[in-house]
């Protein structure tokens, strides 16, 4: 589809926000752009190339990845080589893959030309020039502008997911850090998504596995929990494996997870995470666990720290931070925003 819109419906346009996010792996929304960010989250690696389910397959033989002039300070300042990362990806759809019914909505920006639209299904922006990179024999936006892209147009804390999707553990793309991503939004000042880019940059983390990790993160530094370590390494005393806790005050040995539906969706899986809680526990690790329903209502889960913190003798911030209206204004709906 993009390939279509790029070389045939409007020759120049370059892949752009939402629509490059999902390509380059960069976490988005579920429900953006007709359920794009489901796509993006089932994407899968197959013959070394990124495949989003439902979309053309991918033609073998595609480009290789390589940045196109790149600002000088990008050059000078920060880590500019970056490359598509395809190791210890899974091969092959998920079995769970979904394919479209109703086509997902493509954004494409043009730099040069008088076009203005491109049909019902392709969001059309006139842009000045802008970073590329091409991915896939596909000239895309850079991956640091379509941060700024979707800074643009999605939420804070959807914002700050995508950051730290760009560096967490197994990143989609090498090269990149939250140093070379904020040189990138002050090199725009104030315009696009540069300002909404760098508070959400204050916000992000390197590190993190899932947007529930951040979700999670973002829940309890906003209820006065301090900054938890990230993806703790913990060593588990029966099997002799390396865990990591998804946050962990590793100081009074308490775990913070969020557990998704993946989690209960196969008994190996649920079986696996009981046993490792049951392992840990033995040995004086004390684990909350959230769930997206404790996102929209954190009221229960964040009382349940704070006795976990006062059982191990830490300090704890007052329960007044959750109480009442403030509580509710702690939660995050996993929902679309209304729309105006």
């Amino acid at each position: 589809m993009c390939d279509v819109l790029q070389t045939s419906v409007i020759p120049g346009a370059i892949i752009s926000h939402t629509t490059a996010a999902a390509l380059f792996g960069i976490s988005i929304p579920w429900w953006t752009d007709n359920e794009m960010g489901l796509l993006s989250s089932a994407s899968y690696i197959l013959d070394g190339r990124r495949t989003v389910p439902g979309t053309v397959p991918i033609p073998p033989g595609s480009a290789a990845d390589h940045a196109d002039e790149l600002p000088a300070a990008w050059v000078s300042r920060a880590e500019s080589g970056l490359t598509l990362n395809t190791a210890g990806a899974q091969p092959g759809p998920p079995a769970a893959a979904r394919h479209l019914t109703t086509p997902p909505l493509l954004h494409a920006r043009l730099e040069h030309g008088r076009q203005r639209s491109a049909g019902q299904h392709v969001v059309l922006h006139r842009t000045s020039p802008r970073p590329g990179f091409t991915y896939l024999g596909l000239k895309m936006s850079h991956p640091y502008v379509v941060l700024l892209e979707l800074a643009s147009i999605l939420p804070h804390d959807e914002v700050v997911i995508a950051i730290d999707s760009l560096v967490r553990r197994d990143p989609p793309v090498r090269g990149v850090t939250l140093e070379a991503i904020r040189i990138a939004a002050d090199t725009y000042g104030s315009r696009w998504g540069s300002s909404a880019l760098r508070k959400a940059l204050r916000d992000a983390q390197p590190n993190t596995d899932s947007p529930g990790e951040t979700r999670t993160r973002l829940l309890l530094g906003r209820a006065g929990f301090p900054q938890p370590a990230i993806n703790h390494p913990v060593v588990d005393p029966d099997t002799g494996q390396m865990r990591y806790l998804d946050l962990a005050y590793p100081e009074h040995r308490i775990g913070v997870e969020y557990d998704g539906d993946y989690h209960r969706l196969t008994k190996k899986q649920w079986r696996s995470d009981q046993a490792r809680k049951d392992s840990l526990a033995s040995v004086g690790w004390e684990l909350r666990t959230l769930t997206g329903e404790d996102i929209k209502h954190p009221k229960r889960a964040l009382a349940a720290l704070h006795r976990t913190f006062l059982r191990a003798g830490a300090r704890a911030p007052s329960p007044d931070n959750w109480a009442g209206r403030r509580g509710a204004l702690l939660g995050r709906s996993l929902r679309p925003p209304a729309s105006d």
